[in-house]
């Protein structure tokens, strides 16, 4: 059962990401539902399923998306390494914990990404106003969906203790 909830949440992001966010996008700002499915798995069930999981997405969306390979995996990496360190903390069943790492590691990803662009050769003119009008928005919408995510995938990956079995008695 626990494969599948993964399996699916990983689904939903994927196709979150790449046909909805990707073809909706508010000011140009999209949020990264697959980064916030890892971190929050992270959290949830420790680090290796969802970093194995989340370089595969990563090297996945580099070959549909994007011209650099590998850039994405090493990112979902990195979120996945960032939400493993809360792991078993009695402090990370607060939704906030998932949300506020996500939203570093979407920071972390944004930045990663400015400079494969700047060392590629493109001209940006502006890192304030790319700041403030592109990475602070989509890492507080991505926090803000990690939240969520935390607590559905919470909620499906763990049975609640009043529904306990007559054996488990």
């Amino acid at each position: 059962m626990r494969k599948y909830v993964i399996a699916i949440a990983f689904a939903i992001a994927f196709i979150l990401d790449s046909m909805v966010f990707n073809s909706i996008k508010i000011f140009g700002i999209s949020p990264d539902t697959t980064m916030a499915v890892v971190v929050s798995l992270a959290i949830l069930i420790s680090a290796p399923i969802p970093t194995a999981i989340g370089i595969g997405m990563g090297i996945f969306i580099d070959i549909l998306f994007n011209t650099c390979l590998g850039l994405n995996s090493i990112c979902m990496l990195l979120g996945a390494l960032a939400g493993g360190l809360f792991y078993n903390k009695y402090y990370a069943d607060n939704p906030i914990v998932p949300a506020v790492t996500a939203a570093f590691a979407v920071f972390v990803k944004e930045h990663i990404m400015l400079f494969a662009s700047l060392l590629m050769g493109r001209n940006l003119s502006s890192y304030l106003m790319l700041l403030v009008s592109h990475i602070l928005p989509s890492l507080l919408i991505t926090g803000g969906l990690c939240a969520l995510a935390h607590l559905a995938l919470k909620a499906t990956l763990f049975k609640p203790l009043w529904h306990r079995d007559v054996d488990d008695r």
